[in-house]
């Protein structure tokens, strides 16, 4: 009996299907982060990530700091650096995932996602990290250029940033100005496209902290995507290394063109116009960015149950209706024929998908031609 007790209290909690669902999404966009950088997550990482899916510990014991290196006179190697990084960046921004920054979009907000990605750091070796601080100013008449190694295309990118001077730090807050969901979630999935696209290349272009930008400016991004109503996955680019690669070069593109006009060597103009004259053809961000970016409503429709879409988006009623109305249609002009309806009932919730995804709510008239020939009826509802 003792030993059954004994058992009954370790056992792990139950966990709903959503909350694991929830937390299992959060591990996937965190690992995916810190992929982005070339960096990976240890069996220990993966096993503790199981652990908190499983429902097994909470999220304060997630965070925790953990594989912290006994602290000696010697400073820490690369590799224990990196796996450090590694793995703590990777919890606090799974923590983001599901505890977001709540603030405004400015500057604040910015600084706030910074130092919570990097907070462990300082306090096990990484004493040069500074959490939500920007960088210093680079000295009067210098550049600050970065180089990356692209490995699936055989090349290098040479990348050139802000001073951070005060005129680089007032062009932040005008950037950031933009950053209004009030106005941006008016928009329609193009021009929010571009938009946040912009957006994300003006502050990439300051570079206003010394590390991490990028894991920083993603979670924000993402954040203010929600905010509108959208979903921005940055996930899709972290599955392997040409999609690493890709969104690198239309950063570097989207960058380049911002730094041109104020870089002050000409080594660096020249290592610069070389990388954009190399990388010519690709695409830049904006225009990447169409390819991760969806209105919250549609991936709600594509990817829920009816009752759990309608309950986060009650903007998809007419969707539904739409689709149980042409359900009511089809089986009245196709009483026999089970495999047409099927196929008639998939052509209409494609148009309607299709019409969700451009940004429409309401206006699901058109509709496409069933097997036979003729619309399967899929009206809007009065």
């Amino acid at each position: 009996m003792r030993e059954y007790v004994e058992r009954a209290r370790t056992r792990a909690p139950v966990i709903s299907p959503a909350e694991r669902k929830r937390r299992e999404e959060a591990v996937n966009y965190g690992r995916a982060s810190v992929g982005l950088e070339n960096f990976n997550l240890s069996k220990t990482d993966e096993k503790h990530a199981q652990r908190f899916i499983n429902g097994e510990i909470e999220l304060a014991e997630f965070v925790k700091v953990r594989n912290d290196p006994a602290r000696s006179a010697k400073p820490l190697t690369a590799g224990q650096r990196q796996a450090l990084e590694a793995t703590h960046a990777w919890q606090r921004v799974v923590e983001l995932r599901l505890d977001p920054v709540r603030g405004n979009f400015d500057p604040a907000h910015l600084k706030e996602i910074n130092r919570r990605i990097f907070q462990d750091l300082p306090g096990l070796g990484c004493d040069d990290v500074t959490p939500g601080e920007f960088r210093p100013p680079v000295a009067p008449g210098n550049d600050w250029i970065k180089s990356r190694s692209l490995a699936s295309v055989g090349a290098t990118s040479s990348v050139a940033y802000s001073s951070m001077n005060e005129a680089a730090q007032a062009r932040l807050d005008i950037v950031l100005n933009g950053a209004d969901p009030a106005v941006l979630s008016t928009l329609k999935p193009a021009a929010f496209t571009t938009a946040i696209g912009a957006l994300y290349s003006g502050v990439d272009y300051l570079h206003p902290f010394s590390d991490g930008n990028s894991r920083t400016l993603r979670e924000f991004t993402r954040q203010l995507a929600q905010a509108c109503g959208y979903k921005l996955d940055w996930e899709r680019f972290g599955k392997s290394p040409a999609g690493r690669d890709v969104l690198n070069i239309a950063r570097d593109r989207s960058v380049n063109i911002l730094a041109l006009a104020h870089i002050e060597h000409a080594g660096t103009k020249r290592d610069v116009v070389l990388s954009m004259d190399q990388l010519e053809g690709n695409r830049d961000l904006p225009n990447l960015l169409r390819d991760a970016i969806r209105p919250s409503r549609a991936v709600a429709f594509e990817q829920l149950q009816e009752a759990d879409a309608l309950n986060e988006h009650a903007d998809l009623h007419d969707a539904f209706k739409t689709l149980h109305t042409a359900a009511q249609n089809v089986e009245a002009n196709m009483p026999a024929d089970a495999a047409a309806q099927r196929q008639a009932l998939l052509a209409v919730r494609a148009h309607i998908q299709a019409r969700l995804d451009q940004g429409e709510v309401h206006d699901f008239r058109q509709s496409p031609t069933s097997p036979h020939g003729k619309p399967p009826h899929a009206n809007q509802p009065g």
